[in-house]
């Protein structure tokens, strides 16, 4: 019959082929060839015999998806910041047609006489671009350092001062939602 010991001396494990009626066997350890006697046991056939798993090696650390629900934070993120886009694109277009700028009665042309560079103009636009694209990245929940950067930066989109807000409380939401986003190509994030 087939066994299975263990060296007393290196600890090393291997399987021996005993004879069925020995009680005792003189063994050699293949690896540090210290010799020893095993024991044998003889199984009694006529009682029933109790099965089990043996387990060898290290246990599996087995990541399994879980089935979390998607919330809606995400989604109200990118309209966050769809509307935070809209607003620095309208801002712009505001700061260059406006000729007199007068707000509930206060005189606001310092204002316009102050952004009224070409180059700020520019950069709102750009800014607002960076909302429209952390707007797609957030709606279909990919790419969430790209979402994150590009929230960042449409925070600077100015959004008639409201786009500002927006785009915190999108860059709020979608840190919270981090677990829904899917990191490009290689799936879910852990």
């Amino acid at each position: 019959m087939k066994g299975r010991t263990i060296c007393p001396k290196c600890n090393h494990e291997f399987i021996i082929d005993v004879p069925d009626d020995s009680e005792t066997y003189e063994t050699k350890c293949p690896k540090c060839s210290h010799s020893f006697t095993i024991n044998c046991k003889k199984i009694d056939k006529s009682k029933s015999i109790e099965c089990g798993w043996e387990e060898h090696g290290e246990p599996r650390k087995t990541i399994l998806s879980s089935l979390k629900p998607h919330t809606t934070k995400p989604i109200i993120a990118s309209f966050l910041l769809l509307t935070s886009c809209v607003l620095g694109i309208f801002t712009a277009v505001f700061l260059t047609s406006s000729e007199n700028l007068v707000v509930a009665g206060f005189d606001l042309n310092f204002l316009t006489d102050m952004i009224s560079n070409t180059g700020v103009i520019i950069t709102i636009i750009v800014f607002s671009g960076f909302s429209f694209i952390g707007f797609v990245f957030s709606f279909r929940r990919r790419h969430m350092n790209a979402t994150v950067i590009c929230t960042f930066l449409g925070i600077f989109s100015i959004g008639f001062f409201i786009g500002f807000v927006l785009s915190i409380i999108a860059l709020i939401l979608i840190i919270l939602s981090k677990e829904e986003f899917e990191n490009g190509t290689k799936g879910k994030v852990f």
